[in-house]
């Protein structure tokens, strides 16, 4: 299983703005906001998302287990693209609970800082769910790319082997 290089699983906890995207059967895509993403210790991604906010995606996730996260700072327009093709949906555990707060406080400090969101209730709205509301998106990284605005623009970033 090919791996995100250390540069970018280190950036990753500073990419608080997150959407996740799959396609159903068809073809015909979906897309919502994930709550929290993380490279797990094998390497996998992990996503977190309110399945009462994205139950298509859901769905589709179940049904043709591809998935396509896209990762941003709000505060320096850092991007990484990520695709795989083995979306397994669970439901999320206690644990995650940590996460979700982790990276609500990281979107929450970057938002005021860059919008002077500070506060803002749509925060609240988002993360305001319980952790047995959540679902949680584990998939190997099948492709990467840097997607930060500038000359390296759409830039695959390379992965390293897998063990």
């Amino acid at each position: 299983m090919p791996l995100l290089p250390a540069e970018w699983k280190l950036c990753l906890p500073a990419l608080p703005s997150l959407r996740l995207g799959s396609c159903d059967r068809g073809g015909a895509p979906c897309v919502c906001r994930a709550l929290a993403a993380d490279v797990q210790p094998d390497g996998r991604m992990l996503v977190l998302l309110a399945e009462r906010a994205a139950p298509q995606v859901v769905a589709a996730l179940r049904e043709t287990a591809q998935v396509a996260l896209l990762a941003t700072s709000p505060r320096t327009n850092r991007t990484l693209h990520l695709k795989g093709h083995d979306a397994l949906v669970e439901s999320a555990q206690p644990g995650h609970a940590e996460l979700l707060a982790l990276r609500r406080d990281t979107l929450t400090r970057e938002l005021a800082e860059v919008d002077g969101f500070s506060g803002a209730p749509f925060l609240e709205h988002w993360y305001g769910v319980a952790v047995q509301e959540l679902v949680a998106v584990r998939f190997s990284v099948a492709g990467a790319w840097n997607q930060t605005p500038g000359p390296s623009a759409g830039q695959v970033v390379q992965l390293e082997p897998g063990p």
